[in-house]
């Protein structure tokens, strides 16, 4: 509860999302580590002072709380820096049955996310929390204080903004061949 810290809280919580922050934040920054880390340290910061804010109504489930927070500090953040380019390579070599297919997944994968990175920030938004963090619309309409109906066709105008990826995702195996809906 606010004004009522304590410090065991903050650190169950760290604990608690830390990761799972960091992989949301490095999909958002299109996997740029140092990005996505500064993103999430400054969540972090932010639910500090918010576990200390006596004025500020309490956070009943951290979870969604967090993850607007660090795709709405990710954006900030590749915003900063647009022409930031991740070091391909730089991590070792990794073992697999098939090096050449991870690396197409990796790709596919790195596309996506600089794609969705160069979306106006409400779509990037919008697209991150239901791609990324596996929102439904009602939720993220609650987060943003927005109308669902906004957030649809929020994610409307991102599909057709990304469509020339979807071929290449397909090809890949990381889209399916749903469009549109609401999956949730």
């Amino acid at each position: 509860m606010p004004g009522d810290f304590c410090e065991e809280e903050f650190d169950a919580v760290y604990r608690r999302w830390y990761r799972p922050l960091l992989a949301r934040a490095a999909m958002v920054c299109g996997a740029l580590h140092a990005l996505a880390s500064d993103a999430v340290q400054e969540t972090f910061i932010q639910c500090w002072r918010r576990m200390n804010d006596p004025a500020a109504e309490p956070v009943r489930n951290w979870g969604p709380w967090l993850t607007k927070t660090v795709i709405r500090e990710s954006i900030k953040v590749c915003g900063r820096y647009p022409g930031a380019v991740p070091l391909e390579g730089a991590e070792s070599a990794a073992q697999g049955p098939d090096m050449a297919a991870l690396m197409d997944v990796k790709e596919g994968f790195h596309q996506v996310c600089r794609a969705i990175a160069q979306l106006p920030s409400r779509q990037c938004e919008v697209t991150a929390l239901y791609y990324l963090a596996d929102l439904p619309t009602a939720d993220i309409a609650a987060m943003l204080g927005i109308e669902p109906s906004t957030v649809r066709v929020q994610l409307s105008t991102a599909r057709r903004a990304l469509a020339p990826l979807s071929a290449r995702l397909k090809q890949l195996g990381l889209l399916d061949g749903v469009e549109g809906g609401e999956r949730r």
